[in-house]
């Protein structure tokens, strides 16, 4: 009882107040960082071109047929009507701009429009069976929104 009283001495007690605030301030997010993470999330975005997002693309789009039941192993080629662009922002007639953390101005993107798939051509192991056929032209209308005749599905050798 004697040494709970001894630690709750006003001394003591400005002690431990002190250290509670000197963690607190450690834990708190600093400014920097969020600076760096925007950073990267900008450089991520600056670097995604039309033909990675082709290439990106065909990869999944492989990836996911190689999942589907009697399709097995595939090759995927899309082609494309344009490239991308990117829409700035404007403010009635001026450009809006950003800065970057290094304070570099750029215009603000306020959106980006990927390349409008025009046609796809999928080789499969099992693209000489009708029922697998009609799986993949089913799914690749319904992800890119693709004429069914502007789908060409052939059988792997």
């Amino acid at each position: 009882m004697k040494a709970w009283k001894d630690m709750m001495k006003k001394e003591n007690l400005v002690v431990l107040l002190i250290l509670g605030l000197l963690l607190l301030v450690l834990a708190l997010p600093t400014e920097k960082t969020d600076r760096q993470n925007a950073k990267k999330e900008v450089e991520i975005a600056q670097t995604g071109t039309a033909e990675n997002w082709q290439q990106e693309m065909e990869r999944q789009l492989q990836e996911i047929l190689e999942q589907v039941e009697g399709v097995g192993e595939t090759r995927v080629f899309l082609t494309c009507q344009s490239s991308s662009r990117k829409i700035v922002e404007k403010d009635e007639t001026e450009t809006v701009y950003e800065k970057d953390a290094k304070g570099t101005q750029q215009p603000y993107v306020a959106s980006e429009e990927y390349p409008r798939v025009t046609g796809v051509l999928i080789v499969a192991k099992g693209g000489g069976n009708p029922v697998v056929v009609g799986n993949i032209q089913a799914a690749v209308e319904a992800l890119f929104q693709v004429e069914p005749h502007k789908i060409k599905v052939m059988k792997m050798n």
